[in-house]
């Protein structure tokens, strides 16, 4: 199978590319998240140019055994900044998120049906 080459010197399979296009993978506390595996349930995208320290692609996605995780790349002015020497620079990342944060995650940025397809509801 030929593999992708990402920016970064990272490659992935061929067609494991989704949503916004980005591959990170991670092991947190034992646990791999990864994008290529796991079910993107929604994605925020700034107003911000691409250039811009404020730019900003955030997803929201479901692993295969049902945990959350957000997973995004910015500016040096985002969540995703990484320190370097005498300041930050634009990166990206992958942090877990609880239920509860993943569903305001949802609720602020997915439509109503998806928010329903990943979460209990109730009517008021």
């Amino acid at each position: 199978m030929d593999n992708v080459p990402l920016r970064g010197g990272e490659a992935v399979p061929a067609g494991q590319l989704k949503g916004n296009g980005m591959y990170i993978s991670k092991i947190i506390d034992g646990l791999r998240y990864n994008t290529a595996t796991a079910e993107e349930i929604c994605s925020f995208e700034n107003d911000s140019d691409r250039g811009d320290f404020r730019y900003e692609v955030t997803s929201l996605y479901r692993t295969p055994r049902g945990r959350f995780f957000v997973a995004g790349h910015g500016g040096a002015m985002t969540r995703w900044a990484q320190p370097v020497q005498g300041g930050q620079a634009g990166g990206k990342g992958l942090h877990p998120v609880s239920t509860a944060e993943a569903r305001e995650f949802a609720e602020q940025y997915a439509d109503e049906d998806m928010v329903a397809r990943f979460f209990v509801i109730e009517d008021a």
